[in-house]
């Protein structure tokens, strides 16, 4: 009679084990304002870009592919105007792009509100050189140089790329989480941010081009308010969590 063996198994390691859960994402407030900032970032982005279009005749004002795309094209048919104004867009953007990181390189933790009232600021030159008189191809670089300085200004959260001006990953995104929560992998709505934010370029794009129809330039005054009372927002965070973490520091050295 031959004795049988209870065989152990490792927690987890059975048939009957549950399933592994995976962790929850856990957000810091910091992290959440930053989110909520991203999102108003791409609608404004959108909404400028409808501006550029509509105003350039085919431009946009932060699309620098389509940019690329008239320059290739403009040079080789020799349409040197379409080369000229391609390559002051792309040089705008550049150079803002360029500019804005240093800064941010140079402030520290002042970083971003900084570079929200730099783009605030040249949204609303863009507004002044339309309102003395300068052609809408002159008054729109402000607003290119803005959307270069606008995609320096966040960093990814939890892989979502915020305030970018551009859709063409954010929607990759959107298929590549729909494409795991179809074969159940990952989170069933990892592609939900994603989504968000195509839908706040689609309506920042479509207030633009209803508010550009009623006033013309004047209309970026809104954007150039908004990212400017966001700068002020972000300066005040930066101010006070400052403040509490030296009182932190100092109530530690006593």
């Amino acid at each position: 009679m031959s004795a049988s063996k209870a065989v152990s198994h490792p927690p987890g390691a059975g048939t009957d084990a549950a399933p592994r859960q995976e962790a929850p994402v856990i957000i810091d407030t910091d992290a959440q304002a930053r989110i909520g900032l991203g999102v108003l970032l791409v609608a404004v982005a959108g909404y400028v870009d409808a501006v550029g279009y509509i105003a350039l005749g085919g431009f946009y004002a932060s699309f620098m592919s389509g940019a690329s795309i008239s320059l290739g094209i403009g040079m080789s048919e020799a349409h040197w105007n379409a080369v000229y104004q391609a390559g002051l867009l792309i040089t705008a953007f550049l150079v803002s792009a360029t500019t804005a990181t240093i800064i941010g390189g140079l402030t520290g933790g002042w970083a971003l509100p900084i570079v929200l009232l730099l783009e605030g600021g040249l949204l609303a030159f863009s507004v002044a050189l339309a309102g003395f008189g300068w052609s809408r191809a002159d008054a729109i670089l402000p607003v290119v140089a803005a959307m270069g300085v606008q995609n320096t200004a966040l960093h990814s959260v939890g892989g979502v790329r915020l305030g970018v001006t551009f859709m063409t990953g954010t929607l990759v995104s959107v298929g590549q989480g729909l494409g795991r929560a179809l074969l159940g992998r990952g989170r069933p709505w990892s592609w939900a941010p994603h989504a968000l934010l195509w839908c706040a370029f689609t309506a920042g794009a479509g207030s633009g081009a209803i508010l550009y129809a009623m006033f013309g330039f004047k209309a970026v005054s809104a954007p150039a308010a908004l990212v400017a009372a966001m700068g002020v927002l972000f300066m005040v965070m930066v101010f006070f969590k400052r403040r509490r973490h030296r009182r932190i520091q100092s109530a530690g050295a006593l």
